[in-house]
């Protein structure tokens, strides 16, 4: 009796024994990587020492302070000191942490991190018309495996807060309350100046009053610290930021512009492709009127690209974009498979060669571009809105 073997079935399930194999095996990455990093403050050091320096009246962003985060690169002779580079507001709230154990603080910030992140899924999951579609599982499993998850909680960063921020914010547009939409959106880029590209690409489409209310909103908070510091306050993050970025463009997991192009030693034309990319944005918005979803997209992946210094934990600001669309094409699968690549593999490939410390140092800025490209590519289909 000839037995036929349905190779379809076959090559199926193989692709899921594959993808169940590979995701355990990032997890046990991940999760090791974190379980391990206990004998550092990293970013969240840096955050601390900020408080710290601000409470004793001196300059929160000089490097005077054994919490300031630093790492060498030996293999490519390669030093870098990461102070917060957190726009002022930032160290009102920096400021209560010196007064907790910084160890303490940071496991409870970690464990915050996570719930934070959870919380985050399930409001994109309740609020997304497509968040109930057969592969959800599958996608979940993905999502909870992003590089960018596991670094912030690592590192103590807030990027998690940025992407509850960023999901509210997408939610309020996307129901037309301009207001709210506005006034987190102007949270989001008080905290994180570079977002207000995700301003313009709304303002490029006559979204003017989300706009004008990001605009009020970031410019009153932003002018908190100086009615407690005074003016020189912007004049220090500003010194901090020319003097420390330089060294930290080339860092693994940099994935601006900027770093793509340090890496040849060209920074400088990172920042002229990043204006000519705002430039364009703003026609192609302007003379397509593409979807809320391409141009939100457009917005954040943007304001990642120009901002001089795009951790990896800035990928998880592309949340809202996965979970909108009903049906993932090629594109999103390998901006996805790019994105779940533990940042210790990162770690350890970038400097093994020329082109793996451009490829490898670049290598989530590669899952952007696929994701921002395919979106524009795919500007005329039917999106979920």
């Amino acid at each position: 009796m000839k037995i036929q073997i349905d190779h379809n079935r076959v090559f199926s399930i193989f692709k899921k024994v594959v993808l169940v194999i590979t995701l355990i095996l990032f997890y046990i990455i991940n999760i090791f990587f974190v379980a391990s990093s206990t004998k550092g403050l990293y970013d969240f050091g840096s955050f601390i020492a900020s408080g710290e320096l601000a409470n004793e009246k001196k300059n929160p962003y000089s490097e005077e302070s054994s919490f300031i985060f630093s790492i060498y690169f030996p293999i490519i002779d390669h030093k870098g000191i990461a102070p917060n580079l957190n726009p002022p507001i930032s160290i009102m709230f920096f400021q209560h942490l010196s007064s907790i154990s910084p160890e303490k603080s940071l496991i409870t910030w970690r464990w915050l991190n996570g719930l934070l992140f959870i919380f985050s899924f399930l409001l994109l999951h309740f609020y997304s018309p497509n968040a109930r579609k057969p592969d959800m599982v599958k996608r979940t499993f993905l999502f909870f495996c992003f590089a960018g998850l596991w670094h912030t909680i690592e590192l103590g960063q807030i990027y998690i807060v940025v992407l509850l921020l960023t999901i509210i914010s997408w939610v309020f547009i996307k129901q037309e309350k301009t207001l709210l939409g506005g006034i987190v959106l102007g949270i989001i880029i008080a905290i994180k100046p570079n977002f207000i590209l995700w301003a313009i690409a709304l303002f490029a489409n006559k979204n003017w009053k989300v706009f004008l209310v990001s605009g009020i909103t970031s410019f009153t908070i932003s002018l908190i610290p100086i009615l407690k510091w005074g003016p020189k306050i912007y004049v220090q993050w500003l010194e901090a930021s020319q003097k420390f970025t330089p060294d930290l463009l080339i860092f693994p997991g940099n994935n601006s512009l900027q770093g793509l192009f340090a890496r040849f030693s060209v920074p400088h034309i990172g920042i002229f492709t990043g204006i000519i990319l705002t430039i364009a944005m703003v026609v192609f918005i302007a003379k397509n009127k593409p979807t809320n979803i391409t141009i939100n997209t457009i917005g954040i992946v943007l304001s990642l690209f120009v901002s001089p210094i795009a951790w990896t934990g800035y990928t998880l600001l592309v949340f809202p974009i996965l979970f909108e669309e009903k049906l993932w094409k090629a594109y999103h699968w390998v901006a996805v498979c790019i994105f779940i690549v533990p940042f210790p593999i990162i770690l350890k490939l970038f400097q093994l060669s020329n082109f793996n410390f451009v490829f490898f140092g670049w290598f989530y800025g590669w899952g952007l571009l696929i994701l921002l490209s395919g979106t524009l590519i795919n500007k005329k289909d039917p999106l979920s809105v």
